[in-house]
This record gives C-alpha cells, structure tokens and sequence, in this order.
C-alpha cells in the first residue's frame, strides 16, 4: 500500500513513539495538532511538519489527509470526530489508538489501532517493535489501512470485534493497573519497615517472564494456594488495617480458583 498522509492529533507520549514509526516507515506526517504549543511545537519540529493549537488552523493539512489519527485521552474522542468530520474528504480514516472507546465515537470511515503497550515514561525500556496490536475497523479497506499503520513496529496484529476490544482492555487493566497496584503495595510494606524497594527485583522479573512462558494460573503459588493457613495468619498479624481487606479478598479468590 502507498505511503499515506497522516495528521496527529495529540502530541502526548503515544504520539511521540507512533508518529516518529510511522514516519520512519515511510508516510507523511503533514501536521501534529495539540491543545498547547508546549506540546505541538516540539513534536512538529521533531518530525519536519507544521503544528497548531487548534484544528482550524490545521485545515489545510486535514484537507489533504488520507489518515487522521487521534492519540488524545478518551472523553475527547467524539469531540474532535464531530469537530473534524466536515474538514477532511468522505474517504478520509479516522482512527483512535484507545482500548477503551467504541468505534462508534467516529464517523466511518474508521479503525482502532492499539498497540497492548504502557505508554507511560517508565515504559521506556519495552520496545515498541513487535508490540501486540488490536485491530477494530469499520470496513475492509479501513481494516488494511489499520494494518498498514500497525506494521510501522511489526504489530503482532489482532483483527477484533468491539466486545473483543473492550475484553481484552479489561483483561489489560487487570494485568497491569491491578498488579502495579498490588506491587506498590508491596512497596509501601518494605519501606514502612526501612527495606530496599529493590528487594523483589528478581521475584517480578520471575513473575513476568515466567507467566508469559505459559499459563499463569498454573505457576500460582504461595499461602493461599496451598492452604497454609498458620502463614496467612502471620500475614494479617503484620498489614495495616488498611490494606487488609485487599489481603483477604485476594487470598480468598485464590483459595476459591484452586480448591477444585
């Protein structure tokens, strides 16, 4: 497929890994669109395009625009679909890179491009290259044009339907928000006793890798999936009051999942 011409709007840190690959493969970042010139300016400026704070401004680029792509936070995405939709050709892709919103909150036609990835700038050791990508589209040719923006980091590519979409961004959220809650937890326990944060380092890595080696479920181990009731007291005794009840709840969910 040819080289497309892409305008971004959002210039935050999904923008800032995206549109540098899709550059680098190839397609024509015409114009970075962002609410403040703190963001816009560097961005456009690292890419060779023009950049704006406004989307009137960029009506030109967006006329021109066989792609638009909104990297933006998700209760902005069905402001700026109807804001654009008047602005760029009946052809023009529109597409969103969350795992959260509906393609519905576009105008067709439209794609999800969402690359399985945290964004955030201690994420800044995982590659982007190869990174799981779902792929939600409103037609074929929106599908092959998602596929063509994926292939900027050789996605390992997932074509969905929304409910699939919207499952596998729960199944995200319990994976990573949850479990870098319960490791901070962790965290605050160590330090309330003037221990190393560092000193799971080598659990978490064990953890991670050997989960995704398989399935996760059947590596459990510990107190609880064995029963060892004398530990899970022992536990109790040293928690906060506060963090108690998330001892108990997981504890018990995995005493229920094994006990068969």
């Amino acid at each position: 497929m040819a080289d497309l011409r892409i305008v971004v709007v959002g210039a935050g840190r999904v923008s800032r890994e995206l549109a540098p690959a899709w550059q680098r493969a190839g397609h024509d970042i015409l114009h970075v669109v962002s609410r403040t010139a703190q963001s816009a300016q560097p961005l456009g400026e690292a890419l060779g395009c023009s950049w704006s704070t406004t989307l009137t401004d960029a009506a030109g680029a967006l006329s021109d625009a066989e792609v638009v792509v909104m990297a933006v936070t998700d209760g902005l995405i069905a402001e700026i679909n109807a804001a654009l939709t008047d602005m760029v050709s009946p052809s023009c892709l529109l597409v969103h890179v969350s795992g959260a919103t509906p393609l519905d909150h576009l105008r067709q036609p439209s794609a999800v491009v969402w690359p399985i990835r945290s964004f955030n700038a201690k994420a800044g050791s995982v590659p982007l290259a190869k990174t799981p990508t779902v792929l939600e589209a409103s037609d074929d040719r929106a599908m092959a044009l998602a596929h063509t923006l994926a292939s900027a980091w050789d996605a390992d590519v997932s074509e969905v339907s929304g409910e699939q979409r919207a499952v596998s961004h729960l199944a995200a959220a319990v994976a990573d928000n949850f479990a870098n809650h319960m490791f901070a937890e962790a965290q605050d326990l160590l330090e309330q006793r003037n221990l190393p944060k560092t000193l799971l380092r080598n659990l978490v890595l064990g953890l991670t890798q050997g989960g995704l080696q398989g399935d996760a479920r059947e590596r459990q181990t510990g107190p609880a999936q064995r029963g060892d009731d004398g530990t899970l007291e022992r536990h109790r005794a040293l928690l906060p009051d506060d963090v108690k009840d998330l001892y108990d709840a997981v504890t018990a969910h995995i005493i229920h999942r094994h006990s068969s």
